[in-house]
């Protein structure tokens, strides 16, 4: 843990500031500007106070917590309470982040923190996707985290959800961007989700610990996902979607963006379908990804290969005969069924059951198939 003395640090500062109630970014940097340092605008808050014309009680509240003494015990309740977090500063924070429009000033971290150094690709969606939206997802990413990128999202229902746990299913690391501070869980149902990528990826947050789960704290975050990446991918949204602000974010950012087309009877393809007509590249595959961000050498594109499950297992004659009748969009067994020869067809739920079990394809609700 860095500044693990009692000499206060510039960062000890940054942290007892971005901690004050009334304090945001916009302000933060300006008094950085202004006085070179946090911890020469806290040896001047006299002068700061005046300046922002703040009431003389918020002044003297926030004169309170910079106090040395109050910095020096936030500094050690952090240190106890295991607090990461690393400033706009440091090496440790990513380079792709730094430069954005209006970049965090810190970043809270439960993980492995080097992952910010990779290649990344944010991958959001629809809160309620569908069935093809979820198997679409689940294929891209699979792809996407074997040639070796490392999947950004949420956290949130939906294809947030699907993004994670596809990559982890692929024994692949993730990062989830918070809208909350890093010790809180939201949404709640997500808590295994929570705990897995803090212990195989990395959970972000700009906001200090403690800062509960806001409505205007998910726009802010949706920036923090596009600007850790090289690209955004929509699966599905809606076209009204908060999926569209991260598309939006990367764009200002001057990132790529991707889209999944889908069913145009479908709400939720209604956002790609913008965004395709607008100009985002159109994939069906990794490939599709990979090709357009060529120029980083640690992302390979996908090819063609024989299909294997988790820990490299391969497929029998039987097994890949299904298989081949399995794709990107869901399947019902009864298809299955009516498209094979009668000794497969009585073998048919052994068969799915080996397949899914094995890492190949993943089982939909309704009795639909479609390949992981």
């Amino acid at each position: 843990m860095k500044g693990g003395s009692d000499r206060l640090e510039e960062r000890d500062w940054l942290y007892a500031m971005i901690r004050l109630n009334g304090l945001g970014r916009k302000k933060l940097r300006e008094l950085y500007r202004r006085w070179g340092s946090f911890a020469q605008a806290a040896v001047n808050w006299e002068t700061v106070s005046e300046e922002s014309g703040v009431r003389a009680r918020q002044a003297q509240t926030w004169a309170d917590a910079l106090a040395p003494a109050a910095v020096l015990a936030a500094k050690r309740e952090r240190i106890r309470g295991g607090i990461s977090f690393v400033c706009f500063w440091e090496d440790e924070f990513p380079p792709l982040l730094r430069h954005i429009p209006d970049p965090p000033l810190a970043l809270f971290y439960k993980g492995d923190v080097s992952l910010l150094k990779r290649p990344a690709i944010g991958v959001v969606g629809a809160r309620k996707p569908t069935a093809y939206g979820r198997a679409a997802c689940c294929h891209l990413v699979k792809q996407l985290a074997e040639a070796g990128m490392v999947i950004v999202s949420g956290l949130a229902y939906g294809i947030d959800a699907e993004a994670h746990q596809a990559a982890l299913g692929a024994g692949a690391p993730t990062v989830g961007v918070m809208g909350c501070g890093i010790d809180q869980v939201y949404p709640a149902f997500h808590r295994p989700l929570y705990a897995e990528i803090g212990s195989c990826g990395l959970l972000l947050s700009e906001y200090p610990p403690g800062t509960p789960a806001k409505p205007g704290l998910f726009p802010e975050r949706n920036r923090i996902i596009s600007g850790l990446s090289l690209g955004v991918l929509v699966v599905e949204a809606a076209e009204r979607s908060g999926s569209l602000i991260t598309a939006d974010c990367a764009l200002e950012q001057g990132r790529e963006v991707f889209a999944v087309p889908g069913p145009i009877f479908s709400e939720v393809s209604a956002g790609p379908h913008n965004l395709l007509k607008q100009g985002a590249k159109l994939v069906t595959n990794a490939a599709d990804v990979l090709e357009e961000l060529g120029a980083w050498p640690e992302a390979q594109p996908v090819t063609d290969r024989q299909p294997a499950g988790e820990g490299g297992a391969k497929l029998g004659e039987e097994e890949s005969n299904v298989f081949a009748l399995i794709g990107c969009e869901p399947v019902h067994a009864d298809e299955l069924a009516d498209a094979l020869a009668p000794p497969e067809r009585q073998r048919l739920h052994q068969t799915l059951l080996t397949l899914e079990t094995g890492g190949f394809i993943v089982s939909l609700p309704g009795g639909y198939f479609a390949r992981r």
